[in-house]
């Protein structure tokens, strides 16, 4: 067969040393290499100039189909030839040799001196034995691209120097430089998985960002357009109940007491869902002020109080040893407390006790609504916090509420740089801390 490669004496290309340095550089290569199919070809062309060879690089996915990546040849008025081979001859299952043969077995392959009757065997018309023939088929040796005990392909390498054979140390060699390039391929496709899956979370972070800032807008402007009509029907209902349509029975009363307890109760959904999507947008305007927390404790109980007797719950409320005040808005505190206990209030057993604390913890003051009543499951202490989810999610629900409170109240506290946190136990009642910077006494001027 001719010969197509520089005449080069055999023991000098194949010396130890020559060979680690070589592998050294190869590693170099592929440590800067930004593609993985790239790359392998790359070392494809480096090993045949040390090998004396032609050479063929087949990729596989996780199939096994095999995808014939280049038939590169060192003589380029050869490479014609090579690139037939490669375009025409693609690798085929049941192949009498090369790739296909090694997504089975994954063994490398050394055959020291190819037979007429191989490459009969491998041909499969006259055009492919021709070939063959011209590019060479003196040695052969094909090796698995593994990495991680996954399949990459594989890299075929056939003697272009007539009278060269290889040797086991020979497959070695190049079982370690597949070894290497596997490895950069893994690398490779291990970077661009996690960019796929980075950009992949971006995508779907900014879709759910549309899909939510949707739905709040949804909800806040159905919550304007739902509080104009209730509004007039509180209206209406108290010109009933002040007689200014006529005279007022008894039962027209109670009738009309009914349509404004409903409308109150359905206002009130109405500006929870209001104040949810403002909390989720973060359109809350605040006004930060030094407040007493005694007073703050104190002044709520009026506003609570209707929920608390309805139950026949006793109440206390413990003040601070030393007095104490928050930076926080006025009003949200006022609401979040009022929530705190109506929340209490709703899930107490009758003629039990609700109570409001407070202490001081370092840079912090924490006001402290405990209840007696049903408590909350461990499993349910984080989700009563989120939008919509109360702590009894059975069939038969024995409160009212929309599952909003608790979580406007801790966006609330967040917002002013606190927080709610709850302990409680099945049975035996919750208590809901509430958080707040607490505010320093104004510093002299010298």
């Amino acid at each position: 067969m001719p010969s197509t490669a520089r005449p080069r004496g055999s023991a000098d290309r194949r010396r130890p040393d020559r060979r680690a340095l070589f592998l050294a550089e190869i590693s170099r290569t592929l440590v800067d290499a930004p593609d993985g199919r790239e790359s392998l070809t790359s070392v494809a062309r480096l090993a045949m100039d040390e090998l004396d060879a032609w050479c063929i690089v087949d990729v596989c996915d996780d199939e096994g189909a095999i995808e014939r990546l280049a038939v590169i040849h060192p003589d380029e008025s050869l490479q014609p030839l090579a690139t037939e081979l490669e375009q025409h001859y693609p690798p085929m299952p049941g192949d009498a040799l090369g790739a296909p043969r090694v997504v089975i077995t994954q063994q490398p392959e050394l055959v020291a001196d190819v037979s007429e009757a191989m490459i009969t065997a491998a041909s499969r018309d006259e055009r492919h034995h021709r070939v063959l023939h011209a590019l060479g088929m003196g040695s052969y040796m094909i090796v698995p691209l593994k990495a991680r005990d996954r399949l990459l392909g594989s890299i075929t390498f056939v003697s272009a120097r007539e009278g060269l054979k290889y040797t086991p140390r020979d497959l070695l060699f190049t079982e370690d430089l597949a070894g290497r390039a596997a490895m950069a391929m893994d690398y490779v496709r291990l970077c661009d998985e996690a960019e796929r899956a980075r950009a992949e979370a971006v995508e779907s972070a900014a879709r759910a960002a549309v899909a939510d800032r949707a739905k709040t807008d949804f909800l806040a402007t159905m919550s304007h357009e739902l509080r104009t009509p209730l509004n007039a029907i509180g209206g209406y209902a108290e010109l009933l109940e002040l007689g200014m349509r006529g005279p007022v029975s008894d039962q027209q009363r109670e009738a009309i007491a009914r349509i404004r307890r409903s409308q109150q109760h359905l206002l009130g959904i109405v500006n929870d869902i209001l104040t949810f999507a403002k909390t989720e947008t973060g359109r809350i305007p605040l006004t930060i002020e030094s407040i007493d927390v005694d007073h703050a404790m104190s002044s709520v109980y009026f506003l609570a109080e209707p929920m608390l007797a309805a139950s026949e719950l006793r109440y206390s409320c413990k003040p601070c040893n030393n007095s104490i005040a928050v930076r926080a808005d006025r009003d949200r505190l006022q609401q979040i407390l009022v929530n705190l206990l109506s929340n209490a209030a709703k899930f107490s057993f009758p003629h039990g006790s609700v109570s409001v604390s407070a202490e001081s913890r370092e840079h912090l003051v924490a006001m402290l609504v405990a209840d007696e009543g049903e408590g909350v499951a461990e499993e349910m202490q984080d989700a009563i916090f989120e939008p919509f989810v109360q702590a009894s999610t059975g069939l038969t629900r024995t409160s009212d509420g929309n599952g909003l409170g608790l979580s406007i109240s801790r966006e609330l506290a967040r917002l002013m740089g606190g927080d709610i946190t709850v302990t409680s136990e099945l049975g035996k009642g919750s208590t809901f801390t509430l958080t707040l910077p607490v505010a320093l006494p104004a510093q002299p001027v010298s």
